[in-house]
């Protein structure tokens, strides 16, 4: 790794001149606006030009709650800013413009559509550092604040769905404007997330307004199959008015509700099990139809033109294991139902199944139907790294959801975990940096003739 000098840690940029400083050695500039918010539910606009940007500190972060499973409120701790001007982003960067440009990674954090930030889960650091790319990491708007179609309720708020996909696409603008200063190449940006994050990629992949903003895809745990008929994202706002009771009636109320207020709907709604209603609408707009379909078109006639990894976990639903019998009936009853006599093991891998592996392999066969290249990817280890390990001894052993993320971010030269955990977080990096660097890792795409699925597990 290479001395940086001064000259280095100052970034002009489309914000304003940024002053980043030395992560462990690593250049990295925090909370770096790329777009503010004019006016509630309304979309996003560039970011004005500002005096010097101190990007020593992380940005504020959407207004957000916890997740729940099952009765359990908070996976972590949640110690950022909460604000409403949350469009702010974070770059770590070994390179610089005198450099060869480097591949750059940007991620799209999990959190269920109503909770995470750019740093939840993840130190980037290592990818920065180990893997030589630039890689960037952001906040947008989620919960009601990004997700809540009013349109049906009050024509002004026809714009108002998948604000927090119009956030990411501004994203995706700003970097290509802006990353070669920071050494990355904008003719080589690899869009990746896990979880909700893995979806917003896939969504993005059927998003016209994001074509040719990115070069690859990688999609962890996620799938395209989170849009809500433009009907029911109408009816459910309509559940959010109804919720706010004395506190708003219109959505022009809404727009004046104090934080706080918007907050105590969300809350009461969450409480309801309302979480999996907060995500893409189908508007004719910004998504003129489902992303499976317009990922399954033929190339040039609207689908997507860039290669894609779809990776899952072993034991993706085991992670309700960790909160209890009554959070794998709840999560059971809510997303699959059926036979409520099945043993607690049997319902998790219907979870999985219902919820994870079959809509991945529906989104690798379309892909494959457009004429892409696609790579499936199953992790089947469990890092003793990971959060879930850490904090709840019945996931220590399990290769549950959102585990890899743990791999992902790890540093394989480093001290941290196992022997094997670093084996295992080196050979996921490299089926990342590989789609990075080339457009492709390293074992065959996908096809139905062929239909290759590689296995990172522990090492023998």
């Amino acid at each position: 790794m290479r001395d940086h000098t001064e000259s280095d840690l100052t970034v002009q940029t489309t914000s304003g001149p940024a002053h980043g400083f030395l992560d462990r050695g690593t250049p990295n500039w925090r909370g770096v606006p790329y777009g503010r918010i004019e006016r509630r539910f309304r979309p996003p606009v560039p970011a004005e030009p500002a005096g010097r940007i101190t990007a020593h500190h992380w940005g504020p972060v959407s207004w957000q709650l916890p997740i729940q499973l099952g009765t359990t409120w908070a996976l972590v701790p949640l110690d950022d800013v909460e604000d409403e001007q949350c469009l702010n982003l974070n770059i770590w960067s070994t390179g610089s413009p005198r450099d060869e440009p480097r591949p750059v990674l940007v991620w799209l954090h999990a959190g269920g559509r109503v909770y995470g930030s750019g740093r939840t889960w993840v130190d980037p650091w290592h990818l920065a550092a180990r893997q030589g790319a630039v890689v960037v990491t952001a906040n947008y708007r989620l919960g009601p604040w990004g997700w809540l179609y009013l349109g049906g309720h009050d024509p002004a708020f026809k714009d108002s769905a998948n604000l927090a996909i119009l956030d990411q696409v501004l994203l995706l603008r700003w970097v290509r404007e802006n990353i070669a200063g920071f050494g990355g190449d904008p003719a080589n940006v690899t869009l990746f997330g896990m979880s909700s994050g893995g979806s917003d990629v896939a969504t993005l992949l059927a998003t016209p307004s994001a074509r040719g903003l990115f070069h690859q895809a990688a999609v962890y745990s996620g799938n395209a199959e989170a849009p809500i008929p433009r009907e029911e994202a109408v009816r459910f706002a309509g559940e959010f008015l109804a919720a706010a009771g004395p506190l708003a009636s219109t959505p022009e109320d809404l727009v004046r509700l104090p934080n706080a207020g918007l907050r105590h709907i969300h809350r009461k709604l969450l409480e309801q099990g309302a979480t999996v209603r907060y995500g893409p609408v189908v508007d004719g707009d910004v998504l003129p139809e489902q992303p499976l379909d317009a990922i399954g078109a033929p190339r040039g006639t609207g689908g997507p033109d860039v290669p894609v990894l779809v990776s899952v976990t072993s034991d993706e639903a085991g992670l309700y294991a960790g909160f209890g019998e009554a959070a794998v009936d709840r999560t059971y009853d809510m997303l699959v139902g059926g036979d409520p006599s099945l043993d607690q093991d049997e319902k998790i891998r219907r979870i999985s199944r219902t919820c994870f592996w079959e809509p991945a392999d529906r989104l690798v066969r379309a892909v494959h139907r457009s004429g892409g290249s696609v790579w499936a990817q199953e992790f089947a280890y469990a890092p003793t790294t990971s959060h879930f390990a850490r904090t709840n001894p019945h996931l220590a052993s399990r290769p549950v959801h959102g585990t890899d993320t743990a791999a992902l971010f790890a540093d394989p030269e480093g001290t941290d975990g196992t022997a094997a955990d670093r084996i295992v977080a080196a050979r996921e990096q490299d089926a990342l940096m590989a789609l990075a660097r080339h457009g492709r890792p390293r074992w065959e795409p996908w096809t139905p003739q062929r239909p290759v699925t590689h296995r990172i597990a522990a090492p023998r």
